[in-house]
């Protein structure tokens, strides 16, 4: 028998790995996925070398090996040992996100979906003389990089409508006449079979998609595809950025600013600064698509480490959508003015009249989900609020429920105050289905659909009702930031952003730049075919610069006044931060412990150039039924942040705190 060390994804403290006996005729190499014991369970792990020395414990047998054999290549643990470095987490948790389960692995060829299943939203790509004078300038950079085999970046800056996925499905083309693979990364499972058609429609046979809502078994027999080179192009979300590609030459990620490529829990990787690290690695070309960069994209271009590709104007010349900023301070608070309803302004109600005369189409944005946020008793003044989170309930009318949308609680809407008995309950705030309502008593013959998180549960229904849309079927299509995504619908003219600055004021540095994001984005849905595009845009603060900069579709002039402001306060892309959060039931405990970590850290933060900040409650202080705190470690330096890290990690995983849970987020996307 054999001895190996296996990664296994279990918590555990101070060892990453175990070792298991292992039969000397399996050739236990490294990478290999083995079906190991743990206690009384059986998992799968990774087999990280051979073991010399035999330790005095009872050492267990491996209980198992698939076959075929599913092992991850040298180039892949390596790329996973990085993650689990920089990141802060155990390899072992890494290897777990990254591989799938080898249950039910099979020899057999991967099934690229059926041409009728992604039609919904095809999108004919131009012939390459088609392309305009930009385009035709980004894919000769991309062509040049692709060539030399040496490792490239690039900003694909392009407008909303400008033909990025033009450009990059002709670079793809590319890398495939050199031999070479091509990722996709894309933030939303919704976006992959547009994506996937348009490589399609060009020509490209050997494809696939790879999400989280992939059956077991297809998961695997994509792996096993890329690895063996069966496949050309992937599609996929971002634990696709962990595929053991042959030959990987190109990785575009499409919409790089969204949060969506940032994994909320263990490991907390953001797929796109892994696949700017592996394309390093392997000599690939990287191509960061967006009409709105992150700051931290766009600083990288100033730094000089990444190239930067404009795409200016829309194709075809069309215009970019006006947008007109309307204000709703002095709408009346109770009753309706005429011609409107409380969030629906008299300029948008003539629009949308406008826009259904012209038999054109039209998207309503508003990124809260419910009826209302909060229900009041007006009598007592009591608030429903979730008992396990710090939050209130959100007021859905369509079942007629009170639901918690952190924990996932959720009570039955009765007519009268739990607390006091009074009937004279209030529906405050405001969300998409309250919208609903109101655009269906304002126009009763229009013919409107809702895309959002309820409405959407089903298995398949949010391509019926974008297929819908699209056919025309549809005259208002009404949502949250699903319908900001990267969608094309020639007939849409209008765009509504019924209250612009809801997130614009949280407690959180990016703030501002989600907000400028969501909002240029959804802009960006209007005109996109023949006709002009037109978009009204409701706000309480029209003279906010975030907002300013959205309604001009000023990425540049936004870019510049945050980063004065990130500057001063070393917020990224100026500084770089980690956040440890404390989170437990009882409440003395967290706030003992917080204590006592913010200790045994700043013994070592004394010795580097880092500053530690709390520790404090978090903005939203109790979740599941978890109190929360945090501690913010900031520093200039990157790499003095990571060398703070080798020696605060291990104090954190070696000591514990009872009923007490603490977690390390390299990179945060937001502090909430």
């Amino acid at each position: 028998m054999a001895l190996v060390r296996v990664a296994v994804p279990i918590p555990l403290a101070r060892e990453e790995s175990l070792v298991y006996e292992i039969p000397e005729e399996d050739t236990p190499e490294v990478g290999l996925r083995v079906l190991v014991p743990v206690g009384p369970r059986r998992v799968w792990g990774t087999v990280l070398g051979v073991e010399k020395t035999r330790p005095e414990f009872r050492v267990r047998r491996i209980a198992g090996i698939p076959e075929p054999r599913l092992v991850v290549t040298p180039e892949l643990l390596g790329l996973c040992r990085w993650v689990a470095d920089y990141y802060a987490a155990n390899l072992s948790d890494v290897l777990q996100a990254a591989v799938p389960s080898p249950i039910g692995l099979t020899r057999r060829a991967v099934r690229a979906p059926e041409e009728g299943e992604a039609a919904w939203l095809a999108v004919a790509p131009p012939r390459r003389e088609e392309l305009n004078e930009e385009q035709h300038a980004a894919l000769t950079a991309l062509e040049e990089a692709l060539r030399t085999r040496e490792f490239r970046a690039f900003l694909l800056f392009g407008v909303t409508g400008s033909g990025k996925t033009a450009v990059y499905l002709h670079a793809a083309a590319e890398a495939l006449k050199l031999g070479g693979q091509t990722l996709i990364l894309v933030p939303e499972i919704a976006l992959s079979p547009q994506t996937l058609d348009s490589f399609r429609r060009a020509g490209f046979e050997r494809v696939a998609l790879y999400h989280s809502t992939l059956r077991p078994r297809e998961r695997a027999d994509v792996w096993r595809a890329a690895a063996m080179g069966e496949i050309d192009l992937v599609v996929g979300t971002r634990s696709a950025v962990f595929l053991p590609f042959r030959n990987l030459r190109l990785v575009v990620v499409d919409e790089e600013q969204d949060g969506a490529y940032k994994q909320d829990d263990s490991p907390r990787y953001h797929a796109r600064d892994v696949a700017l690290v592996r394309a390093q690695r392997l000599g690939g070309t990287v191509i960061l698509a967006s009409a709105t960069p992150s700051l931290e994209s766009f600083a990288r271009v100033k730094r000089g480490q990444c190239g930067l590709l404009r795409l200016s104007r829309r194709i075809d010349g069309r215009p970019l959508p006006t947008v007109r900023i309307t204000d709703l301070r002095h709408r009346a608070a109770s009753t309706a003015p005429s011609g409107g309803s409380r969030y629906i302004t008299p300029p948008l109600v003539e629009a949308m009249a406008k826009t259904l005369e012209r038999r054109e189409q039209a998207i309503l944005f508003l990124n809260r989900r419910g009826h209302s946020t909060y229900l009041q008793c007006r009598g007592c003044g009591d608030v429903a609020r979730c008992k396990r989170c710090d939050v209130s309930f959100t007021v859905h009318l369509d079942d007629g429920s009170l639901r918690c949308h952190y924990c996932g609680a959720e009570r039955k809407l009765m007519p009268t105050c739990a607390g006091c008995g009074a009937s004279n309950l209030w529906f405050g705030g405001v969300g998409i289905q309250r919208i609903e309502r109101e655009v269906g008593k304002l126009f009763p013959e229009a013919r409107i659909a809702r895309l959002d998180f309820d409405a959407t549960r089903k298995r398949g229904s949010a391509a019926a009702i974008l297929s819908a849309f699209r056919a025309g079927e549809t005259d208002f299509l009404l949502g949250t930031q699903m319908v900001a995504k990267g969608f094309d619908f020639p007939m849409v003219t209008l765009v509504g952003i019924i209250v612009a600055d809801l997130q614009l004021y949280l407690p959180d540095f990016r703030a501002a730049e989600r907000t400028f994001q969501l909002l240029t984005q959804v802009a960006g849905r209007a005109g996109r075919g023949a006709r002009a595009g037109e978009v009204i845009l409701q706000t309480y603060d029209p003279d906010h610069p975030a907002l300013r900069c959205a309604a001009a579709q000023d990425f540049e002039m936004f870019f510049d006044q945050e980063a004065a402001e990130r500057m001063e306060l070393h917020y990224p892309p100026f500084g770089h931060l980690v956040e440890v959060e404390i989170r437990g039931a009882k409440k003395e405990r967290v706030i003992r412990a917080a204590g006592m970590i913010r200790d045994a850290l700043g013994v070592l933060a004394r010795q580097l150039d880092v500053e530690l900040l709390g520790p404090a409650p978090k903005p939203i202080a109790r979740i599941q039924g978890a109190e929360r705190w945090h501690i913010l470690i900031r520093s200039g330096s990157r790499k003095t942040l990571q060398a703070y890290l080798k020696g605060a990690v291990p104090v954190l995983r070696t000591r514990t705190w009872p009923g007490v849970r603490v977690s390390v987020d390299v990179d945060p996307r937001h502090v909430l």
